[in-house]
């Protein structure tokens, strides 16, 4: 880690020759749209910074910005603030691609590797396309619950005394209204950890797609540059450290179409490739297209030797979906950049999101199951040969848009930690780089160390997915219902009751799923005898 260190020093110091002060307005600014899972929906609700120029909490001064310590001011200047504008200009069907394509990333293609979980027989896929659409039904309950508390707390916010503030755009400010910022931190952390488990995992991925890269070029199996590692240190040094400098991330935006089509041209490939007689099919043995040959027995399909597994493999599964539908801390900021934005429209964007979510991710991982079975690999482009062209175009495409998500997850990530350990602290040239050093350094030598991406994926999904998407919600809302029927705004009626018993539950269940997932994910990773 020392020398990766070093190396990166070195770099640093070439960067800041080049590069000059701080401003607020580029180390704040993100896209509207939602870049690639996680990535938007953490960016935009880091408990965010004050945009530059005016307002409260300070803005730039001597190269260097300041941290506004309270999370509900994060935009309280911002001209393009959809509660000046009556909505935002996002129709619903537009709404409706960029939650899909914020949601649908590499996260699905670690879903193969969640059913050879439970099994490696077909049937399997038919407990874990349940488990998928259940839990899709209730991520898009609490997405829509996040769009409903949303609407609340922004009409309170602008008939209080204090009517000059935005509306709540962030779940971050939303938890400002209704816990108080003293706790605010909790999301902070929840969104570090959060970008930090899913840029470990892609560290992990860029290093399988280099090693496989090299591998397709012509370099032979045992040189050092057709490694893993020697592929995560160069995407490091090369790729992801350089990115993660950037103090102006707009550049980087086309990077999400990049993904788009990575993701379109993997699904094709993939369907291609598993149908009857396809290039990895024993029944094609002898074909001109058949490339079996050129994969270890580890990686080729396996079918019907284990059978379905005990009744907690379902676990490590569930866990990985969690990454699949993890849109909802942008919930507040899709509720108001939403053309007239109202309860019911929402609702049909949560509906029409997370059901073409559920349907996409579903056939992705029944295609990459039914073609290697019991050896799907955490990543599933890893089980495909390196003298598959269509397999090394995905791995291509993929590897470019998650060099830009990477960047975006930074910054995420570094908003967060400042909020946690600077509050109040100007940001620096030296803290921005020192900080940027840190992380991608500790990421580089865990991804060094951990070669399992499907295992990343899980355990993040098990712990901070389940938090994300069952528990903050459920108890936002159980904080939120409490406090109007205590001052007489809101009726406690039958069906009120009853919706705050079922999320009770969801807490019960986000906290079960988050312990029994976490604990699956390891048995499933290191101690598959077990099961």
């Amino acid at each position: 880690m020392q020398a990766i260190g070093a190396a990166l020093s070195v770099l640093t110091a070439a960067m800041m020759a080049r590069t000059s002060s701080f401003s607020a307005d580029a180390f704040c600014s993100s896209p509207r749209v939602v870049i690639a899972p996680i990535v938007t929906a953490a960016t935009s609700s880091v408990l965010s910074l004050p945009r530059g120029g005016g307002g409260r909490g300070g803005g730039v001064r001597g190269g260097a910005m300041r941290l506004n310590s309270s999370a509900a001011t994060s935009s309280a200047n911002d001209e393009d603030s959809p509660s000046k504008s009556g909505g935002g200009e996002q129709t619903i069907a537009l709404a409706t691609f960029n939650l899909i394509k914020g949601a649908v990333g590499a996260g699905v293609l670690s879903l193969p590797a969640g059913v050879a979980a439970i099994g490696d027989v077909p049937r399997a896929l038919l407990p874990a396309s349940s488990i998928l659409f259940a839990l899709g039904t209730i991520s898009a309950y609490t997405f829509h619950l996040l769009g409903r508390l949303t609407a609340v707390a922004s009409a309170e916010s602008s008939s209080s005394a204090k009517g000059d503030r935005d509306a709540i755009t962030s779940i971050g400010q939303l938890w400002d209204h209704e816990v108080g910022p003293s706790t605010s931190w909790l999301v902070s952390l929840a969104v570090m950890l959060m970008c930090f488990g899913t840029s470990l995992s892609y560290s992990i991925i860029l290093g399988d797609t280099f090693k496989s890269l090299a591998q397709t070029v012509g370099v032979r199996g045992g040189s050092v540059l057709a490694t893993r590692r020697f592929g995560v240190v160069v995407a490091a040094l090369l790729g992801v450290y350089p990115l993660c400098c950037l103090k102006s991330l707009a550049a980087l935006a086309p990077v999400s179409m990049c993904g788009i089509v990575g993701i379109l041209a993997t699904c094709v490939v993939m369907t291609l490739r598993a149908l009857p007689g396809g290039a990895y099919s024993a029944a094609a043995a002898g074909a001109t297209l058949n490339h079996l040959s050129s994969l270890p027995a580890e990686l080729r399909p396996s079918f019907g030797v284990t059978g379905l597994r005990g009744p907690r493999s379902p676990l490590v599964l569930s866990s990985m979906i969690a990454t699949a539908f993890l849109v909802h801390m942008s919930a507040p900021e899709f509720y108001h950049t939403l053309e007239s934005p109202t309860l019911p429209r929402f609702g049909t964007l949560a509906a029409a999101g997370f059901g073409g979510t559920a349907i996409i991710s579903a056939f992705m991982m029944a295609v990459g199951f039914l073609t290697f079975g019991g050896a799907s690999r955490g990543m599933i482009l890893n089980n495909y040969s390196a003298t598959d062209a269509g397999a090394t175009l995905c791995r291509l495409l993929m590897g470019v848009s998650l060099l830009g998500s990477y960047a975006f997850l930074s910054n995420a990530m570094k908003k967060a930690y400042y909020q946690i350990f600077h509050r109040g602290e100007e940001i620096t040239d030296r803290l921005h780089y020192r900080t940027t050093r840190l992380f991608v350094s500790m990421l580089t030598a865990l991804a060094l160390l951990v070669d399992d991406a499907g295992f990343v994926v899980s355990l993040t999904g098990a712990v901070l997915g389940s938090g994300l998407i069952y528990i903050i919600p459920s108890f936002l809302f159980l904080r939120s219902t409490k406090r109007r029927i205590d001052d007489g705004s809101l009726p406690h009626t039958a069906t009120l009751r009853a919706e705050r018993w079922w999320n009770r539950g969801l807490i019960g269940l986000g906290t079960f799923l988050a312990l029994a997932g976490a604990y699956m994910s390891v048995i499933n990773s290191f101690f598959p005898h077990l099961l």
